[in-house]
Parts: C-alpha cells; structure tokens; sequence
C-alpha cells in the first residue's frame, strides 16, 4: 500500500497496513531498528520516526474521491470513508503531512517463566467538527520472542516471532551483546504512532509589479 493511502484513511486496520508501505517508499525508517541500554540490565530499546507529504491535485466531495500526488510525482486516487470528518475543508493545493514514529523495546525473559501471549491494542482521534482536517493512531503489540542467531562481528541479532516470523536488530556500542545467546527468549513491545495533518495551500504572490513613477 502506497503511503498516500494512508494520509486520508483513519480507519485502524488500514492505517497500520499502510505504515509499512510508508516506510518503505520513502526510503527512510528502513533497515534493522538500533537497539540501545535503557540503563536496565537485559533490556534495550530503539525509536526512529519520518515524515512522509502528498498533495492534494483533485478533489470530488461527491464520490468522496481525493487524488493525492507524491513527491516523486505520482499520482493515486483513493475514496475516503465517512469516518473522516471536515473532508469539504480540504481544497486542491492543500498539503498532507504523516509524522510516523516507530519504537522497539525487548527485556530479557527469566528462564522458565510463561510466555506472552500476542496482545495488540489500537488507539485513534480525529478532527472535531469545524475543524482543519486530521488525526491520528497508536498501536502497540507485545509478545514473547526468541533469539535464532547472533552475528557478534556485525552486532546484528535476529529472532523469532509467535507466528514464526523472523526479525533483525542492530545492538548498539554500548549493549552487552556477549551476554546475549541463541535461544534466549525477549518480551517486545513494538508501537506505532503517526499523526496526520492537512496544511492549507499557501497563497500565490502577486505577479502585478507597480508602474514606475514618472
């Protein structure tokens, strides 16, 4: 999903399919997240954020259909729900901004003790009526994860999800990596949070110059 997708949509589920796809297309917040001591032994933590802007190029109230252009210049029509509010706000030439922050943190599990469980939770705002256009969402999921392979020379770590998906990791300069070992189970809590915003076109200068004095 392409990121202007996103910038209109509030609805949670494609909010935070199409996150990723920001990411990815912007060519920032890409790559394994740089985990960091938090000060508490066996637990790290990460965050990196960007921002991601569209254009609005067309705009049809009646079908509640937006056409958004991208930086790089392309161009993607997309139909907005009723769920978003103040959309007669919106004019050609308005510019839609994402701010996205991802987090990463992981503490060790003592040995022995039960896993967690998958647990999701989704939070969402938007614009009160009469309002410029916008709004937001958080999501945050936590489980239990294990340590599959460690590159010491690289400091990159990947590990297994509950669903068995693997996932990669820097650890940073000051993480105790040795004291970290293959099947070595992590609780992680990964959040997302983006807030989305409309910023009026910005008005053209006058191209009239004043007649010379004679």
């Amino acid at each position: 999903m392409k990121p202007t997708r996103l910038l209109i949509a509030s609805a949670a589920a494609v909010v935070l399919a199409a996150t990723v796809g920001a990411a990815q297309d912007s060519g920032q917040a890409t790559g394994p997240m740089e985990m960091k001591s938090t000060g508490t032994p066996g637990k790290v933590a990460a965050s990196r954020g960007f921002k991601v802007t569209a254009t609005v190029k067309a705009l049809d109230l009646n079908s509640r259909e937006v056409t958004l252009e991208e930086a790089h210049g392309k161009t993607e029509t997309i139909k907005v729900g009723p769920e978003v509010r103040n959309l007669e706000q919106v004019h050609v030439g308005d510019k839609v901004v994402v701010k996205y922050v991802q987090g990463l943190m992981m503490q060790m599990q003592t040995p022995g003790e039960a896993p967690v469980e998958p647990e999701a939770a989704v939070a969402a705002g938007r614009a009160a009526p009469g309002e410029q256009p916008g709004g937001g969402i958080a999501a945050a999921v936590r489980a239990t994860v294990t340590i599959t392979a460690i590159d010491m020379k690289n400091r990159m770590v990947v590990f297994e999800g509950p669903q068995g998906n693997l996932y990669q990791v820097k650890a940073g300069p000051e993480v105790h990596l040795e004291k970290a070992k293959v099947g070595d189970k992590l609780v992680a809590t990964y959040t997302e949070a983006m807030a989305i915003t409309v910023e009026p076109a910005k008005k053209a200068k006058s191209g009239k110059k004043s007649a010379p004095q004679g």
